[in-house]
């Protein structure tokens, strides 16, 4: 077992309780039992500043520091016990990697009904069935919701709520004179809805996949991370269903398997259900109703969900039977929090499979660097790392399909070929084609609205957010310019505010001009547009992408969040609109990241039996990171990065933290990081001796976008060799900011191993 549970731990009715709460103070608080039946990991309500707060009691001591006559009593326990050790050890090892306060990083992990002082309920679902023979005549001629009722209730042994709901909106009311009279009975289950009806098809493995399954099912109740190395459309999925077939075999075991961005998870949801469709699974994200959440959280919790899929929050999940772990898409920087604890799922998912002793698969077409210096080791390069690989590498250089190619890609030069509109004439050409063919066409653009740039020609002022360093899109269907990183919204004026002149155009574009432009070139098309826009209602993905599938959609216009890990069968053109501003950036990252996402949409194209093509629009098509793109080899140009991050001492070959903080004012911020930066260095000079290679500490700067909602911002970059040489700089740095005099006009924070900046 993966997990002890603290509910067999000793209970008291007596003395003091040391609880954590979700308070920005990393320190324990003792309180007096005033009677109540307490236990280890009860929630219990405290009086803390004048309110009241749940907290979880971490410790029942004998006595306390704090005199007993000035010690507050516990005001009420709950029976449950959300947390088990294994559970608690994971997030104290986070909340000190990461140097976040200990009660904050236990309380967001739980349900927010479980962070609420009223009684966690989640909604009861139901399963119905007939307990007596029908009467004849019980249904009326009037009485058609009942006759059709019944007649499913007479056609299956057991009905679920959804079957019964695709019946009547009013079917509840019309079971319960059934219920009241015996005729019908029901019980209680834990799962969202039934699995689909289980899937005859099965494909057969290729020697590749057969490979993987083997090699990690023959390591399988003991960690090892397997970096599951594989080309768009390779059949990485298939492996998972596999080893989880075999894992889940075993009475009681559980699986988790993790997606970057919740549209990942109705597609992935929908495959494992009809595969496995013997196994109880529930979905953990932000799309849940949080009586959903509460329900799906607590069956993963008791054991009952053998199978949770979930996003970055759910490593978290406390899971007695834990025994294999699989992250999909494992490059994702949405793995990464970036606010209140700034953890990083893969990496907390490392640590949580190594103390339960499990097996982990990392899955990607486009390995994160970190990944793949962990799986090469000394074949990096002699100064990549002195040291064996910590991962195994797995490969799938094919696709599962036998029939299945990998896309031509090919490189359109706008400086020969201006874009009109957007779309080249190449580009609006490969579209034509595919119309004429009955074959679906996919258009990437990074950027929603109508055009990132509201732009005067007369004067050159361009539209800036209110309250950010940054410029607001132009969203012309709502007549509203919105800015992408605060929310504020705010109306198209009618004329440059600069100098008055009425002739203010938009510039560039974004997914709501090309789908205009779309429409009017080619209007018996049929487009849809995929954006965080449009994709607002619980199931509107899920919607749209069964639209694409049936054919009724001819033209896709999507962000990232078609990119990855969709599979439509007749999409055969892929269209890049604009990549080129990446090029430039000044985040090191940033062509990783877009060798990433134009592989992983380029993949979208040629899944099926017919060969895919994918255009990408460039000034610049003799770049290198277009070359090995069109070879579509990942390893070399993976390796070329690496070399270069060698070089520089930059991760993964070196570890890197910000300390970030942000004020009203930025002189304050300014002082604040200064005064942090000379703290620090001294730190270091006064224990040379304690380090074994010495940290960098870099000045102060200012980020891409300097104010953000109001407040002005800055940060201090750490950098060291060596991990713990870092941390041992870092807890120093954070005792000390913890003790600023600023402290209470100032915010800061600490993001270890920062993707961003």
């Amino acid at each position: 077992m993966c997990s002890a549970a603290l509910s067999s731990q000793p209970t008291a009715t007596t003395g003091i309780v040391r609880v954590v709460l979700d308070v920005p103070l990393d320190r324990q608080f003792d309180y007096l039992n005033p009677g109540l039946d307490i236990r280890l990991g009860n929630r219990v309500v405290v009086p803390f500043a004048g309110r009241q707060l749940i907290a979880i009691v971490m410790a029942l001591p004998e006595e306390s520091e704090v005199p007993a006559n000035k010690l507050k009593a516990v005001l009420q326990v709950f029976d449950d016990v959300p947390f088990d050790d294994t559970t608690l050890k994971l997030l104290r090892f986070c909340a000190d990697y990461y140097h976040y306060p200990f009660g904050q990083t236990v309380l967001a992990s739980l349900p927010l009904r479980l962070r609420q002082i009223k009684p966690a309920v989640s909604r009861k679902m139901w399963m119905y069935a007939l307990a007596q023979v029908v009467p004849e005549g019980l249904a009326g001629k009037r009485q058609l919701v009942l006759a059709r009722l019944l007649a499913l209730l007479q056609q299956h042994s057991e009905c679920s709520e959804a079957q019964l709901g695709d019946v009547s909106s009013s079917w509840r009311k019309t079971i319960q004179p059934l219920l009241d009279s015996g005729l019908v009975s029901r019980r209680e289950v834990v799962a969202i809805r039934p699995s689909l009806a289980a899937s005859d098809h099965e494909p057969t493995l290729n020697d590749e996949q057969a490979h993987a399954v083997k090699a990690i099912l023959d390591k399988a109740g003991r960690f090892q991370p397997w970096l599951l190395f594989g080309v768009t459309g390779s059949g990485k999925t298939e492996v998972y269903i596999r080893l989880l077939q075999a894992v889940l075999a075993e009475p009681q075991s559980q699986a988790l398997i993790m997606v970057p961005e919740i549209n990942l998870t109705p597609q992935l949801e929908g495959r494992f259900r009809s595969r496995l469709s013997q196994f109880s699974l529930v979905t953990l994200h932000s799309h849940l109703s949080e009586s959903e959440r509460l329900q799906h959280w607590q069956a993963a919790q008791s054991g009952e969900a053998r199978i949770v899929i979930g996003t970055r929050l759910s490593v978290f999940t406390p899971m007695p039977h834990l025994k294999l772990m699989i992250l999909d898409e494992e490059h994702d920087s949405s793995y990464k929090q970036q606010d209140g604890m700034r953890y990083h799922a893969r990496d907390v998912a490392l640590v949580r499979a190594k103390q339960c002793g499990i097996p982990v698969v990392l899955g990607s077409a486009t390995p994160s660097l970190e990944s793949w210096y962990n799986a090469l080791g000394q074949a990096a390069g002699p100064a990549a790392s002195q040291k064996n690989p910590s991962y195994r590498l797995l490969t799938l250089k094919n696709r599962a399909a036998a029939q299945a190619q990998l896309p031509r890609i090919f490189c359109v030069d706008t400086t020969h070929s201006p874009p009109e509109a957007g779309l080249t004439p190449q580009l609006k050409q490969a579209l034509t084609l595919r119309l004429q063919r009955g074959e679906q066409s996919l258009l990437f653009i990074n950027r929603r609205g109508y055009a990132p740039v509201l732009h005067c020609s007369a004067c050159q002022w361009l539209a800036d957010c209110r309250r950010c360093s940054a410029k607001v899109v132009l969203h012309l269907r709502q007549r509203l310019l919105r800015c992408h990183h605060c929310g504020d919204e705010q109306p198209v004026p009618l004329q440059c505010p600069s100098c008055g002149n009425a002739d203010l155009r938009p510039v560039g574009q974004a997914t709501q001009r090309v789908e205009e432009t779309l429409q009017q070139l080619f209007p018996q098309a049929r487009v849809a547009r995929v954006d965080r826009d449009t994709i607002q209602g619980k199931d509107a993905l899920t919607e749209l992408l069964s639209a694409v599938h049936a054919g009724k959609v001819d033209i896709l216009i999507g962000t990232q969040m078609l990119a990855k890990g969709h599979d439509f069968a007749n999409l055969t053109l892929v269209g890049v609109l604009d990549t080129d501003s990446a090029l430039h950036s000044p985040d090191y990252r940033a062509s990783e990241r877009l060798f990433a996402q134009l592989m992983q949409v380029a993949g979208r194209a040629g899944r099926g039996d017919k060969p895919g093509e994918v255009l990408i629009q460039t000034a610049f098509p003799q770049h290198a990171l277009f070359a090995a793109l069109q070879q579509q080899n990942y390893a070399e140009f993976a390796n070329s990065l690496l070399q270069e991050r060698i070089t520089l001492q930059f991760p993964p070959a070196a570890y890197i933290a910000v300390m970030k903080a942000e004020a009203a004012d930025y002189a304050l911020v300014e002082q604040f990081l200064t005064d942090l930066t000379q703290s620090a260095r001294e730190f270091v000079a006064q224990h040379a001796d304690a380090f074994a290679e010495k940290p960098m500490i870099y000045d102060p700067v200012r980020p891409g976008i300097a104010r953000l909602n109001r407040m002005e911002r800055g940060y201090v970059m750490l950098q060291c060799g060596q991990r713990g040489a870092l941390q041992q700089l870092l807890q120093a740095a954070v005792a000390w900011a913890r003790q600023h005099p600023m402290q209470a006009k100032i915010r800061w924070v600490v993001d270890v191993d920062a993707l961003e900046y």
